[in-house]
């Protein structure tokens, strides 16, 4: 496990899936503020999602929904794919989610899970494995592929693909919901 820091907040919002609860998350409030503010650096956008990541972090967040939010504190650096890249980098995400059950989230259109075809997710809770929405191979506005070692996040901007590789971080959520 790294020694960067990380908030998280997905596991709990996937978990709200399920049991139909929303999550306070209000306490997270003053982390996300924080978190946001060290990664000023490069920012960019999509449809769906902002982000951006420098020296201090990576941050970003839906623009319809901020408590989905995923931060980093500590360097990071992302890689520009081509579209082929980008393409192999999806399947290996969906190959991955399949054979690890490792978490994947994948949104194709701004519409985010008003159909299937949409999105797609995939978890993991407790000994069972979810799957919403519609797998494709279609290239997505947004990626994140998470397994204990290591997270993935593509992000797609017009014709342009940014991906980060980061290592699995310290979890600060486990201290703020102690």
């Amino acid at each position: 496990m790294g020694t960067y820091l990380e908030i998280d907040p997905q596991p709990i919002l996937l978990q709200s899936l399920e049991t139909g609860e929303t999550p306070d998350l209000d306490n997270l409030s003053l982390a996300r503020e924080y978190a946001r503010e060290k990664a000023q650096g490069n920012p960019g956008e999509n449809e769906i999602v902002r982000w951006s990541h420098g020296p201090g972090g990576f941050y970003y967040e839906f623009k319809q929904f901020p408590a989905a939010f995923y931060a980093r504190l500590g360097p990071t650096q992302g890689q520009h794919l081509t579209p082929d890249q980008a393409q192999e980098l999806v399947w290996e995400a969906l190959v991955r989610a399949e054979r690890e059950w490792a978490e994947l989230t994948l949104f194709y259109t701004a519409n985010l899970m008003q159909s299937p075809q949409d999105f797609y997710i995939a978890y993991t809770l407790g000994d069972t494995r979810i799957e919403r929405g519609e797998a494709r191979y279609a290239l997505p506005l947004f990626m994140r592929l998470k397994d204990a070692r290591q997270l993935w996040v593509l992000f797609r901007s017009g014709s342009a693909f940014l991906h980060f590789q980061l290592e699995q971080g310290q979890p600060l959520l486990q201290t703020l919901f102690a």
